[in-house]
């Protein structure tokens, strides 16, 4: 796990010097009732693949684990968390009342005085084109950087590509309530990616379940929460060429501790942090 694609938000730590970055739409504001239960699963689409986390444990035929044992390295995005790998459960990735729960801890070890935990679908389900969705409820304060992403299973970054379908800075108003959908690829990686975000008008990520979701066809992807659309890029509309037809990517979720994009935490940050996953879902 040391290629060059998993440098992923190098360009969060970049965007603090004040580079533009190129694409980047206006925060669209999402209705006040805004709800999970406002989504529904595309028409004219098959489940190909999903995880509804329903078990007693987490199902490593579907889930790895990226640590510093396999390659990750906090110093990519001066992150203050240690991952771990958890096997089918433990501290830090456990199942809860049918959700996969990632949790941020405060430690006293020597591991940075945190640790969390980044689960893959990584050679083991991969996609091209379809429906990439997850039922979440996030966490939130700041230094809190939850993240739903992808990764192509070959290739390098950025030429290869990543599809950030969801972040989100925690740290108060206007940040624990907004989320954002960002587009890397050759030409547009760093803090030139194609970027958007969303916000809730009263409430935070952190006050209730919310869907998550792109829709990926050939040429173009779309971003959306609970079914309302806040951002896309297309193909010739991208300073660069378009890899996002040409090879499968696999999911990704962490959730991390400081770095140059959020900052750190401070005393008013609370621990532990939970990023819930009711359900993530693959269709086409």
């Amino acid at each position: 796990m040391k290629q060059p694609f998993l440098l992923r938000p190098v360009f969060l730590v970049i965007l603090l010097s004040g580079s533009a970055i190129i694409g980047m739409s206006e925060n669209k504001v999402l209705a006040d009732s805004a709800s999970g239960a406002d989504w529904k699963e595309p028409a004219g689409m098959s489940r190909v693949w999903q995880d509804e986390f329903n078990g007693t444990g987490i199902n490593t035929s579907d889930w790895g684990y990226e640590t510093v044992q396999t390659g990750w390295s906090p110093s990519w995005n001066k992150e203050w968390q240690r991952y771990t790998d958890n096997g089918t459960g433990g501290p830090n990735a456990v199942i809860e009342d049918g959700s996969l729960v990632i949790k941020a801890l405060k430690t006293t070890g020597g591991d940075g005085g945190y640790t969390a935990a980044r689960m893959v679908t990584k050679g083991k389900h991969h996609w091209t084109h379809g429906v990439v969705a997850a039922r979440m409820k996030l966490p939130y304060g700041r230094g809190i950087w939850p993240a739903f992403w992808m990764l192509p299973e070959n290739g390098t970054w950025p030429n290869a590509g990543e599809i950030d379908i969801m972040e989100l800075i925690g740290g108060g108003g206007g940040r624990d309530n907004k989320a954002y959908g960002t587009l890397h690829g050759p030409g547009y990686s760093g803090a030139r990616g194609i970027q958007g975000s969303c916000s809730l008008p009263k409430q935070n990520f952190s006050d209730a379940y919310h869907v998550f979701e792109i829709r990926w066809t050939e040429g173009k992807i779309e971003w959306y929460v609970d079914g309302q659309l806040y951002h896309q890029a297309a193909k010739g509309k991208v300073p660069g060429a378009w890899p996002f037809d040409d090879g499968d990517f696999y999911i990704l979720f962490n959730l991390a501790v400081g770095g140059g994009w959020p900052g750190y935490p401070d005393e008013k940050t609370v621990f532990p942090q939970s990023m819930s996953i009711d359900w993530v879902r693959v269709y086409q």
